[in-house]
């Protein structure tokens, strides 16, 4: 009966997931494994930084890739997550490892790609606790740079488009824009 749960999870985070990069401009399914996925490699297209220059300034790189695998034990426990491109960023390991935070069973796929992808243009960063020191003692030092890409990765959903007016102009005060 579990067997059912988890996939029905994995059907909903898959569908999730593509909705938000058929949405996004910057979120891309490069490739899934399993049917329904259990396995994602994922491509942003936005800024970051792959590394430091000898003068402590940012190389920007404009495509990363994440690979994401939603092992037996997800969603109780968070994915195993994996950089595959040069990211410098003081919550990724120079492995590629990650460190995400607080996880919870009700976080959907598609809001973790949204975490790392903020990861990535760094609007989602905590020097405080780092992977990777020397990263975290470039940003305390930077702060000013960031977000390293100020665009939005979500894109716009149906729901984005509804809004509540205040005036009463009909029953539910509900506009399409």
């Amino acid at each position: 009966m579990s067997f059912d749960i988890r996939e029905t999870r994995l059907r909903n985070d898959y569908q999730r997931v593509r909705d938000l990069a058929n949405r996004s401009e910057f979120i891309h399914i490069v490739r899934t494994e399993g049917e329904p996925p259990e396995k994602y490699l994922i491509r942003y297209t936005c800024r970051g930084v792959e590394g430091i220059s000898g003068a402590n300034q940012p190389i920007y790189r404009e495509q990363h890739e994440v690979t994401i695998y939603l092992h037996a034990e997800y969603p109780l426990k968070q994915p195993q997550l994996k950089w595959i491109t040069p990211i410098f960023h003081p919550n990724i390991h120079i492995t590629g490892a990650v460190c995400i935070g607080a996880w919870w069973p009700a976080k959907t796929l598609d809001e973790l790609l949204l975490t790392l992808g903020e990861m990535v243009q760094y609007k989602n960063y905590e020097p405080r606790d780092p992977m990777n020191s020397k990263a975290a003692a470039w940003a305390i030092q930077r702060k000013s740079l960031f977000p390293i890409d100020r665009r939005e990765l979500k894109g716009q959903s149906v729901a984005d488009l509804i809004v509540i007016r205040d005036e009463e102009s009909d029953d539910l005060g509900i506009k399409f824009g």
